[in-house]
C-alpha cells in the first residue's frame, strides 16, 4: 500500500496551513493510501548547530522524524511563506533530517502547497522550498498549490467559507497520489 506522510509547515494550531493539510488529508482518505500525519510539534528540534551535532549527534526527534519520512513513498506538505520565503522552523527541520549519514528526502516524491492571508499566497516562497528539496534529491510534483487570501477561505475556528478552494485541493491531491503510484511502480 502507498504510504503518504503529511506535514503542516507551521506550528501554530490555528494556522491556515494546518487547515489546508487537514483538507488535503480528507481527500487522501478517499484514495487507497496509508496516511502518516506528522505534526512537527511532536518533534521539537533545537536550532541546527554543527557543534551540537558533533558533540551530541542528532536529537532523538530528528531520528524519529527521519525514520517516518523514510518509510513514506511521498510527502504532502502545506507550508507557509514568511517574509517572502521559507519559514525558519521548517528549514530547521529539513536541516536536521538531512544530516546523520542518511537523507530521507532523496528520491522521495514531494508535493508542495501553501496558504497565506496575502494576495500572493505562497508564490514567492515556493521557489525556495523547491530548490531546497531538489538539492536533497527529492522528486518534486511539478505543480504546487498556493492559496491566497486564506483568511477569506477559512474562519478562525477552521470552518471553510470559500468552497472554491476544495476542488483545487482535491485535484492536486489526486494528481500527487497518481504520480507517486506511477513513480513507485517504475
Amino acid at each position: 500500500m502507498l504510504r503518504i506522510a503529511t506535514i503542516a509547515g507551521s506550528l501554530r494550531m490555528g494556522s491556515y496551513n494546518r487547515m489546508l493539510i487537514e483538507l488535503a488529508e480528507g481527500y487522501l482518505e478517499q484514495t487507497d493510501v496509508e496516511i502518516d500525519r506528522l505534526d512537527l510539534r511532536d518533534f521539537p528540534l533545537p536550532v541546527y548547530d554543527g557543534d551540537i551535532e558533533e558533540k551530541h549527534g542528532l536529537p532523538q526527534a530528528a531520528w524519529t522524524l527521519k525514520a517516518r519520512l523514510a518509510a513514506a513513498h511521498g510527502v504532502l506538505i502545506a507550508a507557509p511563506e514568511y517574509n517572502h520565503g521559507m519559514s525558519g522552523m521548517f528549514k530547521n527541520m529539513i536541516d536536521w533530517t538531512s544530516r546523520g549519514n542518511s537523507n530521507p528526502w532523496e528520491s522521495k516524491v514531494i508535493s508542495l502547497m501553501g496558504a497565506t492571508d496575502g494576495p500572493w499566497g505562497t508564490l514567492r516562497a515556493m521557489p525556495q522550498y523547491r530548490q531546497t528539496f531538489l538539492s536533497l534529491g527529492a522528486l518534486l510534483h511539478p505543480q504546487f498549490l498556493s492559496v491566497p487570501y486564506a483568511n477569506k477561505v477559512w474562519q478562525a475556528d477552521g470552518e471553510m467559507v470559500d468552497q472554491t478552494v476544495a476542488p483545487r485541493v482535491e485535484k492536486h491531491v489526486r494528481r500527487f497520489v497518481d504520480l507517486t503510484r506511477r513513480l513507485r511502480i517504475a
